[in-house]
């Protein structure tokens, strides 16, 4: 008799698992980064096993727990047509969700919730690398259990299961916050470590310290306790809340992608088109005020040669640690862009051509004199020493279009490489600007 093994067998299903999870990208990342991630991941593991063998169960937090996780499944389902924004810190209110769970329910169900609704989102929205969801859902359990822990600790007489009335209403609302901004402390604690590792020269203020980052943090944080203190009244009251918070996630979805949409994914900076159109409101301005303006370009030397040796990859480092080179060099100054492959424009309202020369002078020489490390990839360890060549034109009464001007910087550029790199040249009547 011959057996046939079915093809979805429980073995083969586990093969198949297991094979999976050998593809994620987390296993070619540099050992620190690599180490970190399975280390938080397992951590979080662990707390959350070790919680569900203590746990004492009931019906009644049970059936909370899944109002309350279906409430983020229906959040999930109404904006998942909408696209993530790619390269940046997500925030997409699911942490509404988890910490109205903290505050109302015993810490192992805030330990639990990312679980279900990561493996929802898994499901629905198919756009993500695993492994970086899988470490996102085990800082949030984390930070989100380690919130629940310290709000049960608070006496009752000033938190308590439920906000009560008067003061101590006032009270658990503010313990309620301050649980909340520790899950915030937490999760974004173990992100940061994530990011820093991966890429040590990552500006952590672009990310989590600028003004929209902390604006959309103090609304969610809002929006969360809100939910907390609704639940804790009657969790039936939730229902109320649900449709303003799907409509405000839709709303932030949108505002990251709109915002996303402007810049170069490689850089960081202005892609060429928004550049474009933003340079186009500065040169008029300039023209109108009859006010100084100056545009920079800059083109990195034998970029190709990056590509030659060490693959895409590496040369994507290397245009990410130019393009941090040039705005750590403006001091927040100008509008810097990515125009080409290995091309960048700046443009410098306010700013004379002997200036706009100090400017690329210094960049050319910073780039000139560091050492650009590969952090990651199969050519991790690989140094670059690179140089770029620069070209600066200014608006004077003979150019009276935004093509003219870029046109003279080209010109200047061209000049630079031609005359051997790794130099600063001076558009066409620039010359007097020494």
């Amino acid at each position: 008799m011959i057996a046939l093994r079915a093809s979805g067998s429980p073995a083969s299903m586990i093969r198949s698992g297991v094979a999976s999870v050998r593809e994620w990208q987390v296993w070619k990342l540099r050992t620190p980064s690599s180490v970190y991630i399975v280390s938080v991941v397992a951590v979080a593991a662990v707390v959350a096993a070790v919680a569900t063998a203590k746990a004492t169960w009931t019906a009644v937090d049970a059936a909370t727990y899944l109002a309350l996780l279906g409430c983020g499944v229906v959040a999930i389902e109404a904006t998942r047509r909408v696209n993530e924004p790619r390269g940046t810190v997500g925030r997409d209110l699911q942490t509404v969700w988890y910490l109205a769970i903290a505050i109302t329910l015993p810490p192992v169900y805030a330990l639990l919730a990312p679980i279900p609704l990561t493996a929802f989102r898994l499901l629905r929205v198919r756009r993500v690398l695993m492994y970086r969801r899988v470490f996102s859902n085990a800082t949030i359990s984390l930070a989100y259990g380690g919130a629940s822990a310290a709000f049960h600790m608070i006496p009752p007489s000033l938190a308590g299961p439920t906000p009560g009335s008067g003061v101590h209403a006032i009270t658990w609302t503010a313990l309620a916050a301050c649980c909340g901004a520790l899950a915030w402390i937490i999760n974004n604690g173990l992100l940061l470590g994530a990011i820093s590792l991966a890429d040590p020269g990552a500006r952590v203020r672009d990310l989590f310290g600028n003004r929209e980052a902390i604006v959309s943090d103090l609304i969610e944080l809002t929006l969360a306790v809100s939910l907390a203190l609704v639940v804790a009244i009657n969790p039936v009251l939730m229902a109320l809340a649900l449709p303003s918070i799907v409509l405000y996630r839709r709303h932030l979805m949108q505002a990251q992608l709109v915002a996303q949409a402007r810049l170069d994914t490689k850089t960081g900076l202005l892609n060429a088109g928004t550049w474009r159109r933003e340079a186009e409101v500065e040169f008029i301005r300039a023209v109108r005020s009859r006010t100084p303006l100056a545009l920079i370009a800059v083109d990195i030397d034998h970029f190709s040669s990056v590509n030659e040796t060490a693959g895409h990859q590496a040369g994507d480092q290397v245009l990410r640690r130019i393009a941090r080179i040039l705005t750590d060099n403006l001091g927040g100054i100008g509008l810097t862009g990515r125009t080409g492959g290995e091309e960048f424009a700046i443009l410098l309202p306010q700013t004379s051509g002997a200036e706009a020369r100090r400017i690329g002078e210094r960049i050319r020489d910073h780039i000139a004199g560091e050492p650009i490390a590969i952090e990651d990839g199969s050519h991790a360890g690989f140094v670059f020493r690179l140089t770029v060549s620069i070209g600066i034109a200014v608006l004077d009464h003979s150019r009276r279009a935004l093509g003219e001007l870029i046109g003279a910087a080209d010109m200047a550029l061209c000049e630079a490489k031609s005359t051997g790199r790794n130099k600063v040249c001076l558009g066409p009547g620039s010359a007097g600007l020494n």
